[in-house]
Parts: C-alpha cells; sequence; structure tokens
C-alpha cells in the first residue's frame, strides 16, 4: 500500500479544486509562508487531478531552484525562453491580428519600452518572473538581465510579424528558426527516488522476512509524518537538519514524548534510509547523525502486577460470565481466560488473543499452546511453543480448547460490513477489551499496564523460583543477543520441567 499523499482540496463554498502544499522546511524562510497554494480553476475532479500533478511539479521545479540559489544562464538558452514566449503570443492571435493601426502604434510603444533598463524590467518583470519559475531557475542578475534583452526581442519580432498579418500577409516568419530548441543547461541533481519509494523497498523486504506486519503500518505512519513536515517526498532533498528539525517539531510542536520520538519515529526513518543506503538508493543515511535526548520517565512502582494485583485480576476473571454484562461471548471467553494465559506463559495479551484452536498441539505428551506468525502477528516474528502449566489444565483450558471448532478462539473470523476479518485488528480489539476491563471492573488503574503487566511480572516470578533466564526468554519470545543461544534446541522437555516450578496462584 502506498503512502497517502497530498491530492486536490475543494473549496467548499464555489466547488472549485485547490492545491494547498506545505513548504519545505528548508525553504520557509526564503519564501516567507508554511503553506502555499492556488486554485486550479476547475471543479471536475478528474481535470483536478492533471491540474494538480502539473501544479505539484511547478512549485517542486520553483521550490528546487530556491534551494540551488542564483546562477548563469547561456545566452543561448535565454535566447530559448524567449522563443517560447514568442511562439505563445503568436499562437494567441493566430486567427485574428487586428487592425494595422494597432500595430502602428505597438511599434511606438515598444520604442518608448526600450528607452531604458528601468522600462525593461517594468514591462517584462513578471513574464520573465514566471518563464523562470515555470524552468525551476533562479537565474542571477546579469542572466535576468539578459532574459528581458530577449524578451524585448522577441516582441519586437512578434508585433512585425502581427502587422504583415494584419495587412494580409501570413507568410511564415523568415526568422521564426533563429530561436533554439530549450534544453535545461543547469546539470541538477535530479531526484530519482521518493520517501515512498524507499518506504516500499523496505516493506517488501520487511515482509519477505516474514516479519510483522504491524510494523508495517506503524512505520507508514511516521514516514508519512515526515512527509507532511517537509512538504515533498524527495528523499535526494532530505538534510540531517531536516530530520532534526521534524524531531523538535513532533516533540514541542505536537506534543510526543521525548522517548515516542526517538525510540518510534526517528528509529523508523532510520531503519528506511538504512536499508536505502544499502540498497545503493542514497549515498548517505540522513538519520544516522541524529538523536533525540530524552530523560526516562520515574518509576513509582514496579512494572508488573504485585501479588495483591494478580489474585484480584485472575479472582475476578472466574465470575460467572452473566456478571460480566451484555458482553459477547468471545469477549467474556477473553476476559475469562485472557489473563491467566498470560499469567502462566508471559505472553503479549494480542498474541494469546489471536490464538486459534488448532495452536494447542501436543509434543511427547505435552499439550502445548503454540505462538505463531501464522495466527496475526507476534513482534519478534519467530515461532515458539509454551507448555500449558499444569493449573490451566486442572482449570479446563485445553479441554475448551478441544471442545471448539478450528479457528479463532477469542475472536469472530467473520466478515464485517463486506469486509474480510483481519486477525491482528481483531486481537488487538479482543486485547483491549480485556485491558479496559482490567482498569474499569477490576479497578487496577495504578501506573501499570493492564496487560502489559503480566509479562513482567512472570520474569519477576519466574526468577524467584529459579527458572534459567534462557528459559523465561524462549518461553516469552526474547532475545538475549548471544551467539551461543543459536547453538542447540530448547526442548519442549526441557520447557515443561520449568514451567512446572511456577507456583499455582490461589484466588
Amino acid at each position: 500500500m502506498a503512502l497517502q499523499m497530498a491530492r486536490p482540496t475543494k473549496d467548499k463554498k464555489s466547488g472549485i479544486f485547490l492545491i494547498r502544499l506545505k513548504v519545505p522546511a528548508d525553504i520557509r524562510e526564503q519564501v516567507g509562508k508554511i503553506e502555499t497554494g492556488k486554485s486550479l480553476r476547475t471543479r471536475d475532479p478528474d481535470e483536478a487531478r492533471r491540474r494538480w500533478a502539473e501544479a505539484y511539479l511547478a512549485y517542486q521545479r520553483e521550490w528546487q531552484a530556491i534551494r540551488t540559489g542564483p546562477e548563469a544562464i547561456p545566452h543561448k538558452q535565454l535566447v530559448a525562453l524567449a522563443g517560447e514566449s514568442y511562439r505563445d503570443a503568436m499562437a494567441m492571435l493566430d486567427d485574428e491580428p487586428g487592425t494595422v493601426g494597432v500595430w502602428q502604434a505597438f511599434h511606438g510603444l515598444n520604442d518608448r519600452v526600450g528607452s531604458s533598463k528601468e522600462n525593461l524590467r517594468q514591462w517584462y518583470g513578471a513574464t520573465a518572473d514566471q518563464i523562470l519559475r515555470s524552468k525551476g531557475l533562479n537565474a542571477d542578475a546579469a542572466s535576468y538581465d539578459r532574459l528581458i534583452d530577449e524578451l524585448h526581442r522577441a516582441a519586437i519580432q512578434w508585433a512585425e510579424q502581427q502587422h504583415k498579418r494584419s495587412e494580409g500577409d501570413y507568410s511564415p516568419d523568415p526568422q521564426a528558426d533563429r530561436f533554439p530548441a530549450w534544453q535545461d543547461p543547469i546539470k541538477r541533481d535530479t531526484p530519482s527516488v521518493s520517501l515512498s519509494d524507499l518506504f516500499a523497498l523496505w516493506e517488501r523486504d520487511h515482509l519477505a522476512d516474514g516479519k510483522s506486519p504491524r510494523t508495517v503500518t506503524d512505520f507508514r505512519h511516521k514516514v508519512a509524518s515526515l512527509i507532511e513536515y517537509l512538504g515533498h517526498d524527495n528523499a535526494h532533498a532530505v538534510e540531517p537538519i531536516n530530520i532534526a528539525d521534524w524531531c523538535s517539531f513532533l516533540r514541542h510542536e505536537q506534543g510526543i514524548s521525548g522517548r515516542t520520538v526517538s525510540q518510534k519515529y526517528l528509529a523508523a526513518v532510520k531503519v528506511m534510509f538504512r536499508v536505502a543506503v544499502e540498497k545503493q538508493r542514497l549515498s548517505s543515511n540522513p538519520a544516522a547523525s541524529v538523536t533525540e535526548r530524552y530523560s526516562k520517565a520515574r518509576r513509582t512502582r514496579s512494572k508488573g502486577f504485585t501479588d495483591a494485583e494478580a489474585v484480584a485480576i485472575l479472582n475476578a476473571a472466574l465470575v460467572d460470565p452473566a456478571e460480566l454484562g451484555r458482553r459477547s461471548a468471545l469477549n467474556k471467553r477473553a476476559i475469562r481466560w485472557g489473563p491467566w494465559i498470560c499469567a502462566f506463559t508471559g505472553a503479549r495479551i494480542t498474541e494469546v488473543m489471536q490464538m486459534r484452536s488448532e495452536d494447542l498441539i501436543v509434543v511427547g505428551g505435552i499439550p502445548c499452546l503454540r505462538i505463531t506468525p501464522e495466527a496475526g502477528s507476534v513482534k519478534s516474528g519467530a515461532y515458539r511453543v509454551v507448555p500449558v502449566h499444569p493449573q490451566l489444565i486442572e482449570m479446563g483450558l485445553v479441554d475448551l480448547i478441544h471442545s471448539l471448532p478450528p479457528g479463532p478462539v477469542f475472536y469472530s473470523s467473520a466478515p464485517h460490513r463486506g469486509k474480510a476479518a483481519d486477525p491482528v485488528e481483531r486481537a488487538q480489539a479482543a486485547g483491549g477489551k480485556v485491558g479496559q476491563w482490567v482498569r474499569a471492573v477490576v479497578g487496577i488503574t495504578d501506573d501499570v499496564q493492564p496487560n502489559h503487566g503480566w509479562r513482567h511480572r512472570f520474569k519477576t516470578v519466574g526468577r524467584d523460583v529459579a527458572i534459567g533466564q534462557e528459559y523465561l526468554d524462549v518461553m516469552q519470545g526474547h532475545e538475549d543477543g548471544r551467539a551461543a543461544s543459536d547453538y542447540g534446541e530448547t526442548t519442549v522437555k526441557a520447557l515443561w520441567r520449568e514451567i512446572q516450578k511456577l507456583p499455582y496462584i490461589r484466588v
């Protein structure tokens, strides 16, 4: 899916479409405004899209000219620009040149205009500016004056030809070929790749490696934020200062925490640009040297549930489903079993909520829960198996899952309003309902995450009962980064031995 880019906007009163663009951050001071735009002079959506594309490219050329600064333009190309003006003027009066008297008067006007440099600038300045903008040129003073001289010469030639036509002579202009064809003489580092292209490049490899689609959605939002801030999609035009300014904007104008800016927004674009360099799309990573410093939030308590909080949640989960109100049967099942499974597996709530009945497997006679990307989303992207704790077996979890048909245990896979079920979205929604219940019904409102607190608690309790760190990591899908961890297998037999060390929870 492509990033969402700007499109024509419709004026609510007139119905006429407009182009509205943010001026790129690096040239806002020179332009003197944050946003620019104009009417596209049409109410037709298709025509508006065509005109929007043309206007967008014109703005990009104009902004690129501002970035490059004033430059000398060869005389040959100045004559070519004047030739374009001449041909446009000839076409306007192709069928009706007017009277002889008009052109006799016009010759006199041309003489007066050409009498001083000030008159020439006053008469042709607006035309010269429009021509230069349309070509994305920023002429230096000498080139600008020479262009005005050539426009004046072209105007004299045009008037002479129209005078002939007004007298009935429509023969071709013998001097028309003196204007060379326009060729951009300035060697520019023309952008060949957009930020959207780079995102698609990263996305392709990310998904091909079997990694989480949720990360794609998250990164798409972050990259779209950068494009929106910059006001353009040109990857070659992004400088480190632009990335640093964007981070400051997110933090101080958008109110996003420094930690989120650093670990989410900045991290996303750093990865994207790094891949672009590796794939030879860019020569350097403009985000590589950018950092966003922040202070860690002061912790006033542990990240995991206390014993009292754990007991309160698990005890509340055992109530008669009728007491859970008008919730759906699947949401009631999620509340009943979600916290208990999290407590004895250390899994993320979404990993639990997306499990299917076929994810209960038996290995060597040991019932296990399979946590796999095939069911939806796993943050590490890796498959893992966790034995079912004896207390969960005694409570009837295995029997419950065996009684269910193939498919999701905690959400409906039926289409909604013609849209097929997205396992990740449905599982996240189910987990969100559990979190809301923990807050609103159980009353756990302290500074602890209502679902993720189980993940922290699992590690704490596991260490208390001497479960080896490597086993805790395997069961929770954590990677320690040690090469030694890639040698050998952690068998279900070993995991079963370790998970039985977790004490029964008495409620």
